[in-house]
């Protein structure tokens, strides 16, 4: 008779919580535990070992801290609003968008989502909900360019851009001071392809570069960048990396890459979402940051170049040393 009751007290309880659940949903509650969904567009491709790659690592870092994750990739600017939309729909409180391209659009998707909270990365807008980062390009261009002109022995070296946008012109900016600065005299070659995702053409560019006597070459174009690797590797000269693991394309000819962490930014703007601390400001995401720094080396360079090259990190961190975009 006891283990009776015990049973009918089990399945009364089991009632009286199943309703409890019941009521809750009917009222539009969450659980406790309910983790917040947020997305990712990028306009290229997670394996560029680049740009794409490490705002990836950013989402996968957003995971760690309890997200429940969603992206797409190779997204151009007139598919994004679809995109947005199947994100808003399904659920999604925060939307990153990896490029500056798409700028105008979020700006005119936006206030169709007030609930979503937008994150632009290398944009110069803001409102209620979007907020932007911007990504110190031109630190990373003027570390570039110093190591190059330090390196160089033909006094040449070259700078390979993708799409002809802000981050990339920046880029270029820098490469031209940070070279200028360690030697004034240093030539310096610098093209843009107009792609991020054409290796072929950056490629062909990179070879015509070295037929010009350039004996360093530098790329910052996402996808692309690899092409401008593979002509070091098969031309027989030195290249600085814009991404980890660029060098297995390039395994003689890289140096070191010039890292642009961009995950470390989606990781803290996440984080101050969830905190409520979000002003209505552009935060800039440099060295000071840390998401633009020297990674290892992959050659053998001297501890002079070594030290010149940290000392320049350590300047532009600190604000002694700035680019001039003007």
């Amino acid at each position: 008779m006891k283990t009776k009751w015990i049973k009918m007290l089990a399945l009364m309880l089991v009632l009286i919580l199943s309703v409890g659940v019941i009521a809750a949903c009917d009222k539009g509650e969450k659980t406790p535990d309910a983790k917040k969904k947020v997305a990712l567009i990028m306009e290229g491709a997670v394996s560029d070992m680049s740009w794409n790659a490490t705002a990836f690592n950013g989402l996968k870092k957003i995971e760690a801290v309890g997200a429940q994750i969603g992206h797409t990739e190779n997204t151009p600017v007139s598919d994004a609003a679809e995109a947005i939309r199947t994100y808003a729909d399904d659920g999604y409180e925060v939307i990153f968008m990896s490029s500056s391209s798409y700028q105008d659009l979020a700006m005119q998707e936006a206030p169709k989502y007030p609930n979503v909270q937008f994150f632009l990365i290398n944009s110069q807008v803001m409102a209620e909900n979007v907020r932007s980062f911007a990504i110190q390009d031109a630190q990373q261009g003027y570390l570039m360019g110093a190591l190059a002109a330090l390196l160089t022995k033909t006094g040449t070296v070259g700078y390979i851009g993708g799409l002809e946008i802000a981050p990339i012109l920046n880029g270029a900016k820098g490469f031209e001071q940070g070279a200028k600065f360690v030697n004034p005299d240093v030539k310096i070659i610098s093209q843009n392809t107009g792609s991020m995702d054409d290796v072929s053409a950056a490629k062909e560019l990179g070879k015509a570069f070295v037929s010009q006597g350039v004996d360093v070459l530098c790329p910052m174009a996402n996808q692309a960048s690899l092409g401008v690797m593979e002509a070091a590797e098969e031309e027989g000269i030195l290249a600085i990396g814009s991404g980890l693991n660029q060098e297995t394309v390039a395994p003689t000819a890289a140096v070191v890459a010039i890292v642009k962490d961009t995950s470390i930014a989606y990781e803290a703007a996440y984080k101050s979402y969830l905190a409520g601390d979000m002003p209505m400001e552009i935060l800039p995401m440099g060295a000071a940051q840390g998401v633009i720094f020297v990674g290892e080396y992959y050659l053998e360079v001297s501890k002079e170049i070594k030290d010149q090259i940290d000392e320049i990190q350590k300047k532009l961190a600190s604000g002694e040393i700035v680019v001039n975009l003007g």
